[in-house]
């Protein structure tokens, strides 16, 4: 694949320990633009905005974007950079530490996050985001190749765990672009993938609860190559004739492995054991 040349070094020292890799290969930048499909109409939250490369193509094409950039040398490269844009809110704060709702503020129908987010804190910034699901609709991530194919893995594959259905109990997920450690500066040690994670589920997963759904699937994968049933038994600490009866009336074969179980069969399961 032809990429186009690199633009020049941005004017700040690169920090590993914030996880920063920015994504500098403007043709890839223009593939994500094109994924995203943003609007006129709408509200965005962009996490790291780093050197601007993503921020340059989005803020002509939204209502209102806000920046966030933890880096106070970045912030201030992109608060020169952006001078001129008034629809820019530029934010130097951590994600982490950010209420998502009050930055957004007033504005009609629900926003869009994108991010290309620091590796080492994924699966914090995705619960996060989770929680904000009333108001955000739509987020567009930069994270590393495997843990994209764990968050979009289903039923049967080695790769499907609790993180998959966490994530697929949430929204809608899947893998828009693959994108090689070749297109960022500095040069991680992994290649990513940028992945979309859909709020506005088509199928929502109904279950009596959502804390014992979540503790029988974390349980579930703790030894992966142990039956399912052993999993449940040590996990929720109920008898076994307990548990293969709910198994029975799910559907579920007693010797299967967790990673055979669909995220429906996860539901049904849960409820037949709920307060068992």
């Amino acid at each position: 694949m032809k990429y186009e040349k690199k633009e020049k070094k941005d004017k700040f020292n690169y920090k590993k320990r914030l996880g920063q890799n920015f994504l500098h290969q403007k043709n890839k930048v223009l593939e994500i633009i094109e994924k995203v499909a943003p609007s006129a109409n709408e509200t965005w939250i962009e996490i790291g905005a780093g050197s601007g490369f993503l921020t340059q193509e989005l803020v002509d094409k939204v209502k209102k974007l806000h920046a966030i950039e933890i880096d106070r040398e970045a912030f201030e490269v992109l608060k020169s950079k952006f001078s001129d844009k008034q629809n820019l809110d530029l934010i130097n704060a951590d994600i982490m530490q950010s209420d998502l709702k009050a930055i957004a503020g007033e504005h009609a129908g629900k926003i869009k996050v994108v991010g290309n987010i620091p590796y080492y804190i994924t699966t914090p910034i995705i619960e996060k985001l989770i929680s904000g699901r009333d108001f955000i609709s739509r987020a567009y991530l930069m994270v590393q190749k495997e843990v994209a194919d764990r968050i979009t893995a289903k039923e049967g594959s080695k790769t499907y765990g609790s993180l998959s259905i966490f994530c697929q109990y949430y929204a809608d997920c899947k893998v828009l672009l693959r994108i090689d450690r070749g297109n960022f500066v500095p040069v991680p040690d992994v290649d990513s993938a940028f992945i979309e994670l859909n709020f506005e589920k088509k199928e929502p997963v109904p279950v009596k609860n959502e804390e014992f759904f979540f503790k029988i699937t974390r349980g579930a994968f703790t030894q992966r190559r142990k039956m399912l049933m052993n999993n449940l038994k040590r996990v929720l600490e109920l008898d076994e004739e307990t548990i293969k009866k709910a198994f029975e009336a799910a559907g579920i074969d007693l010797k299967t492995r967790a990673e055979a179980v669909s995220i429906l069969g996860f539901a049904k399961l849960a409820d037949l054991l709920y307060n068992s």
